[in-house]
């Protein structure tokens, strides 16, 4: 089950609230129904699906909201049936056009906005959401790379809806639109974000593992780069140690340590005796002597400007 379906399936079995399920409804038919004129039996009203808990969460609301005279279908065969993709069909046989006039749905009109009167609240909001994420949403699992949350919808005003209601005052959950491939997607990238909108919409659970995985990668990730930090800043060293003690074998060959300064002396030969200590194991080595990496640093510093003043006489 991916992530996408575990959300889903949570949404579905959430109790009908009477007082936002035709906000649900909305959203549901605006994104998903099809209106079907004229059958054996009259005007037919169906949702259309390919997951399973979305089709079970619009049989539940409709036959609590209208005890609606309810058919159900699943088409199997094709492609649909090789990709486990079979498409789940809730059919009205007899009240499509009350329920459309109750809805406030012109099956024949371009407009798709749901009316004020479904979303004049944060609970109606909420439910508008939850089903519009049923209908056409999904979300990558937490351990992904990338979070990514989208709904998606053909017509511009209802994604321009959701995407109003995504970034009110109650929410401010910061979503974009984008357009893919003849339709338009509201989406979330941060993973903060996703989690706000898991628990808007009530999947309380799957807010719960997102968040853990989401804490669990988090730190997996800070681990690596510290473990990366870790080990260019070794590498760095390692490659400065090696360059200090080939400055100070050339000094040795040139014959030019015993004309150093004592204090820079010292250093010098520390390093060739102890080529790949680090300035702050050379600081300790140094007996009678309170001296810093700092202070060793600075030492180094002269005696690597000693070489090069030597190699560009040499030049």
């Amino acid at each position: 089950m991916t992530f996408t379906q575990q959300v889903k399936k949570e949404l579905s079995i959430l109790p009908i609230n009477v007082k936002t399920s035709k906000s649900e409804l909305s959203a549901i038919f605006r994104l998903n129904g099809i209106y079907h004129l004229g059958t054996a039996v009259g005007n037919t009203l169906e949702v259309q699906t390919q997951n399973p808990a979305s089709a079970r969460r619009t049989y539940q609301l409709l036959s609590q909201t209208y005890e609606a005279d309810i058919q159900t279908n699943i088409e199997r065969g094709g492609s649909a049936k090789i990709f486990g993709l079979h498409r789940y069909g809730v059919i009205t046989m007899k009240q499509a056009d009350q329920i459309l006039a109750d809805i406030q749905l012109d099956p024949f009109s371009s407009d798709r906005r749901v009316p004020e009167v479904f979303l004049n609240s944060q609970a109606k909001q909420q439910a508008f959401l939850r089903s519009a994420f049923l209908s056409t949403g999904s979300v990558n699992a937490p351990n992904s790379k990338n979070y990514h949350l989208e709904i998606s919808a053909a017509d511009e005003d209802l994604i321009e809806q959701i995407f109003s209601i995504m970034n009110n005052r109650n929410f401010n959950l910061g979503a974009k639109i984008a357009d893919r491939r003849n339709k338009l997607i509201v989406y979330l990238k941060t993973g903060e974000r996703i989690s706000d909108f898991l628990s808007i919409i009530q999947a309380t659970s799957s807010m719960l593992h997102f968040e853990d995985a989401r804490i669990m990668s988090d730190m997996r990730n800070s681990a690596n780069r510290l473990a990366n930090a870790d080990n260019a800043n070794v590498t760095r060293m390692a490659e400065a140690a090696e360059r200090q003690y080939e400055a100070m074998d050339f000094l040795r060959q040139q014959n030019r340590l015993d004309n150093l300064p004592e204090k820079l002396k010292i250093v010098a030969d520390l390093r060739l005796k102890n080529p790949e200590a680090s300035l702050s194991d050379l600081a300790g080595m140094i007996e009678g002597q309170e001296l810093t990496k700092s202070g060793i640093n600075h030492r180094m510093r002269k005696l690597m400007q000693i070489v090069k003043e030597l190699n560009h006489k040499k030049v």
